[in-house]
């Protein structure tokens, strides 16, 4: 069964094996977040948990940073990939990054899961941040990402708006409803 949860430490050895993934087969598109797995799996991930949780409640954010709440796709108890909200966008995430950015890991891609941890996401943020509709963005030259974001939106509802360049790259901005037409 497909689910988003929060981090949890009981998924450790599948995001160990995700983390293996991703070395093995790196892309261009992995955003930040598996740097910061890299990273935590270092120390075995003691710092991990704490400091997502502090994102997530707004604690000690770097200037610049908003709250961000960090969800782990999960299939059948395994680690699939993961998906942030930004509770609340600033001027540079209008135009580079938006409210979602998501990864999951090379064995899972191209089976649908952006689309369905997508749709779960948007979901969550409803839900849980009583966010109406978010911006997704993504690099011009990621085209199955920007495909993912075009289907659900096509499907919940939106609009895709210009785009920005930021960074000296172009980035394709989508807003999508955050529940079903």
């Amino acid at each position: 069964m497909l689910k988003l949860v929060l981090p949890n430490p009981k998924y450790l050895d599948s995001v160990k094996n995700a983390i293996a993934e991703y070395k093995a087969q790196p892309s261009l598109f992995d955003i930040h977040c598996i740097t910061k797995m890299i990273e935590a799996e270092k120390d075995d991930f003691k710092n991990y948990f704490h400091e997502v949780e502090n994102k997530r409640q707004g604690i000690d954010l770097p200037e610049g940073h908003v709250p961000n709440t960090t969800l782990w796709l999960i299939d059948d108890e395994q680690y699939i990939g993961s998906f942030d909200i930004r509770h609340e966008l600033n001027d540079y995430l209008l135009l580079n990054g938006g409210h979602i950015a998501y990864q999951i890991i090379p064995s899972a891609r191209r089976k649908g899961y952006v689309k369905a941890g997508l749709k779960l996401t948007l979901a969550f943020a409803q839900e849980n941040l009583h966010i109406n509709k978010a911006l997704l963005t993504c690099h011009f030259e990621n085209e199955a990402s920007y495909r993912a974001m075009i289907s659900v939106m096509q499907e919940w509802g939106g609009e895709e708006i210009s785009p920005s360049l930021i960074d000296n790259h172009q980035e394709h901005r989508v807003w999508i409803n955050t529940q079903p037409k």
